[in-house]
């Protein structure tokens, strides 16, 4: 019997980590994150959205572009903590679904994305 139970803990345990989550923040924490020498923003527009105007020290990686975005994140130090963007904020839930699937452990996904930053914004052509 103790050994079902040690069993089942270590299967619970193992989903739990497999199930890595992130966390939504507003644009306001995300700023007060902006701020700590560890963060890496995370940009998934496209390049020409980018181009457009991004938030400050943003890393342009689309997520989009499925196969290129799963393989550049393999590239980025887990131990870093990200805050994550794009338009509007669905593509970066997806984005962050898959850094968390990659065992990334400090996501912040922006809610509302670039819409509803109210910082400033920087543009490539600067």
């Amino acid at each position: 019997m103790k050994y079902l139970i040690f069993i089942l803990f270590l299967l619970f345990a193992n989903f739990q980590s497999a199930n890595a989550q992130f966390v939504t923040v507003t644009p306001e924490e995300a700023a007060v994150k902006m701020k700590k020498k560890r963060t890496v923003v995370l940009d998934v527009r496209t390049k020409e959205e980018f181009a457009e105007g991004h938030l400050p020290k943003a890393v342009n990686i689309d997520v989009l572009d499925s196969a290129n975005f799963v393989q550049q994140i393999q590239t980025l130090n887990k131990r870093k903590q990200y805050v994550v963007y794009c338009r509007s904020g669905k593509r970066s839930m997806k984005a962050s679904e898959l850094l968390a699937g990659s065992q990334f452990k400090h996501i912040y996904n922006m809610e509302g994305g670039i819409l509803a930053w109210k910082g400033v914004l920087q543009n490539k052509k600067q």
